[in-house]
């Protein structure tokens, strides 16, 4: 249950969506009053280049669950806040090239996982060829959300994103890791199993038993 609801959560943050093509039926499925309320969170994350998209599906989701405009109005802004302290972190360690959405709310999760923001930078500097980092860093949030300490699933992810190994091999990496926890195994170990599993070269140190 706790990975479907995970997983439910990181797929509406991570929608993607065209600001121009659907704002105006945004405006249509939600009431006046929660519009008042979040138009001017929405306006100002527009100017920041924050991904809107996902705000308004949280909005959505509120109205959705008959919550009151103004709980909403508090929840979106929060995860505005997190969302721009998340584009600042990227600005900062990526000052040369343009940010996407998915990047944005891949670093706000992680860093809600209690990931630092030296480590997200030290994942971004690992990476070979400048390409984007959404993926890893996703990675790198579940494996920690699923319990596993943030020095061995960075150590793991930064050594995935260095040799290169393909994006929807190390996406699987959370699953299976949540097989080796139904089973008993501690989260380290698990992700263990979960490379060996995968074919996934261990980066230098780890012991093979982790």
């Amino acid at each position: 249950m706790r990975r479907a609801a995970g997983l439910a959560v990181a797929a509406w943050l991570a929608t993607p969506f065209a600001m121009s093509g659907q704002a105006a039926d945004f405006r249509t499925r939600i009431d006046a009053a929660t519009l008042g309320v979040v138009q001017p969170v929405l306006e100002a994350a527009a100017r920041d280049s924050l991904p809107v998209a996902a705000l308004q599906s949280k909005v959505l989701e509120g109205v959705a669950k008959s919550r009151p405009p103004e709980q909403i109005g508090r929840v979106v802004a929060d995860l505005a806040g997190e969302f721009r302290a998340a584009r600042a972190v990227l600005r900062e360690g990526l000052p040369d090239r343009p940010i996407v959405d998915g990047e944005v709310v891949a670093v706000a999760l992680a860093m809600r996982q209690g990931v630092a923001p030296e480590v997200v930078r030290a994942l971004w500097a690992a990476r070979p060829n400048g390409g984007s980092m959404e993926i890893p860093v996703t990675v790198l949030s579940e494996l920690v959300r699923r319990g596993v300490p943030v020095e061995d699933a960075s150590s793991v992810v930064a050594h995935v994103v260095r040799t290169s190994v393909p994006l929807n091999l190390a996406a699987q990496l959370p699953g299976r890791v949540d097989g080796g926890l139904g089973a008993g195994t501690s989260p380290s170990a698990a992700l263990g199993e979960a490379m060996r599993a995968l074919n996934i070269p261990a980066p230098p140190g780890r012991r093979p038993n982790e």
